[in-house]
């Protein structure tokens, strides 16, 4: 009875301590866990082609869009990673640097990087352009705004400063809270065993029922969340991971240059995405970034199958001259360490499997939302009687 009462009072105090920022968490949660899949649920004419037809090779498809957008010029271009999906090409007019390509955010960071920048959407079975953009939608700035939100209790970290970074300390304790919340509520549940919902004679016997029957089934899932998340938010973990697995943070950006020599001619973007299939065979062409000088080289984003999330961890660069390999990095040969966190942060956001381990987790959220009020409800109720 002694550790019942204590673990009664310890489910107690932190249920409620962290419950506002609980309830903030699942609510953001259950909508960023669609984060991916609203673009296109949105914006189905950009990402999907009904008739795509036998695909172009790659260097005559963005020839064409070339001619079409000059004097802007494709300088990187993403493959669909569904059937039928469409091809979307970064593109630029000017001089700035195409970077921003090569983070997880993909065309959002480049069309946000400043005037000149464009995204347009292309047919790859004859380079028809299906739409464009040349800044972040509407829809996509909102989805950030509470992904940010989820991340630090602010919308933007950068105008919000302090609070954000405060924020984002309250977010992670609160992950860690609800670490203790789900094994101890499963340990309290064990005595009644209550895993039905009965017809109930009053809003207190219902939310009593809801918290346990609901509770006892989503607890795993709740408990996975909040362990995954407290994974991510604390760098010190991430690090201890490191250390245990001694394994080394993996370099993602970039890649060697190429050797220009006189009377040298680039191999096409063609050759340097076989090339880089025969280095990685047995992963998929996620997205091609040209040279966009004599000394740059081609830097060809591989999706190996362990690679679940929509950022892309494997490339191979190739000398525009020689074809040489100048850099391979293999997801799955890389730094085991480097590939926990990329699983654990898969795990979080319930990439494994698409659309039905989104709305798993979309799910979970909410469940989140409704042990808190519950748990108010039953706190509540007693504290009157």
């Amino acid at each position: 009875m002694p550790v019942r009462k204590f673990l009664l009072k310890t489910h107690l105090y932190l249920g409620l301590s962290a419950a506002v920022f609980l309830v903030i968490l699942g609510l953001t949660g259950a909508i960023i866990a669609f984060e991916e899949d609203m673009e296109r649920w949105l914006h189905p004419h950009l990402h999907h082609v009904a008739d795509a037809g036998q695909p172009l090779a790659e260097g005559e498809l963005i020839e064409r869009v070339n001619r079409q957008i000059a004097p802007a010029r494709v300088v990187f271009a993403k493959f669909p990673r569904r059937p039928a999906g469409s091809h979307a090409m970064s593109t630029l007019s000017g001089n700035a640097p195409p970077s921003a390509l090569l983070s997880s955010a993909g065309w959002r960071n480049w069309v946000s990087g400043g005037a000149g920048r464009a995204v347009v959407f292309v047919n790859p079975a004859d380079a028809t352009i299906l739409g464009r953009y040349t800044a972040v939608p509407e829809n996509q700035r909102i989805l950030a705004k509470i992904h940010q939100f989820h991340m630090r209790l602010a919308p933007d970290a950068r105008s919000w400063g302090t609070f954000a970074k405060v924020g984002r300390q309250v977010v992670d304790y609160s992950g860690l809270a609800l670490c203790i919340l789900a094994p101890t509520g499963v340990v309290l549940w064990w005595r009644t065993k209550r895993a039905r919902i009965k017809r109930a004679d009053s809003w207190f016997h219902l939310c009593f029922d809801l918290h346990n029957a609901v509770g006892i089934y989503a607890a795993l899932f709740l408990f996975l969340a909040a362990l995954t998340g407290v994974v991510v938010g604390f760098s010190s973990v991430e690090e201890a991971i490191y250390a245990v697995t001694r394994s080394s943070h993996v370099w993602r950006s970039g890649g060697p240059d190429s050797t220009p020599s006189p009377g040298s001619v680039p191999i096409g973007v063609d050759r340097a995405i076989q090339i880089a299939r025969q280095e990685i065979p047995e992963a998929a062409v996620d997205g091609v970034l040209l040279p966009q000088s004599r000394s740059a080289s081609f830097i060809v984003l591989m999706r190996v199958p362990e690679e679940v999330t929509d950022a892309v961890h494997s490339s191979v660069v190739v000398d525009q001259y020689s074809g040489k390999p100048l850099q391979v990095l293999n997801f799955k040969k890389d730094s085991l360490g480097y590939r926990m966190v990329r699983l654990n942060r898969a795990l979080h956001t319930g990439d494994f499997f698409g659309l039905p381990t989104h709305i798993l987790f979309s799910i979970s959220s909410l469940v989140l939302v409704l042990m808190v009020v519950t748990g108010i409800v039953i706190w509540w109720k007693k504290l009157a009687v």
